[in-house]
């Protein structure tokens, strides 16, 4: 078999760039502000919504996995540490949702025709989309460790809700700014 310096070339950039990424999503996760009731805000999200523009569904998803795998192996990567007890935090729902994420972009991107005419609405609204989508999963997921895990729904519940709105409008935001940074690094790369 002949070698072929160009797919050699294709695959280390590709893993450069993953290499690249993995450090970002680390950084991105230790700038948080923890909030009342068992949430955080941080960059993470933000950096999240990059993965599939830059890496695509393929690679990006490799990327949240080798992220997902390496904080639960032990690595202090998320937010408030790692290990596998990771999994009984009440944040852990968004890291399973940002492991998801390059699938979900793909397929809300593909299927998105609202405004094919105006390539910045409709990234905006895909992002939108898929943001709805990580949130919910990671709300879900966070009560169902407060109902079954801590045991404290109940106490909780109004608060939680107000914190996660929080969170959500504030991602809202950043999404907004991501979408921008997302176009101009896409024309940038092409």
């Amino acid at each position: 078999m002949m070698y072929q310096p160009m797919n050699a070339r294709i695959n280390t950039q590709t893993m450069c760039k993953i290499g690249i990424y993995f450090a970002l999503l680390v950084v991105s996760s230790k700038v948080a502000i923890p909030i009342p009731f068992y949430d955080y805000i941080s960059l993470q999200t933000a950096f999240i919504f990059l993965v599939y523009p830059i890496l695509g569904a393929k690679y990006g998803s490799w990327l949240t996995f080798l992220y997902l795998v390496s904080g639960l192996l032990g690595l202090p990567i998320f937010a408030s540490g790692g290990g596998p007890s990771y999994i009984f935090k009440t944040t852990f729902g968004f890291l399973i949702a940002f492991t998801l994420m390059p699938f979900f972009a793909a397929l809300v991107r593909k299927s998105n025709k609202l405004f094919s005419h105006h390539r910045f609405l409709n990234t905006l609204l895909s992002n939108y989309v898929c943001l709805i989508i990580v949130h919910l999963i990671g709300f879900a997921y966070k009560c169902f460790i407060i109902k079954f895990y801590i045991g404290d729904i109940i106490n909780v519940t109004g608060i939680l809700g107000i914190t996660s709105l929080l969170d959500f409008l504030i991602d809202v935001g950043l999404i907004f700014f991501v979408t921008l940074s997302e176009l101009q690094i896409i024309k940038r790369i092409h």
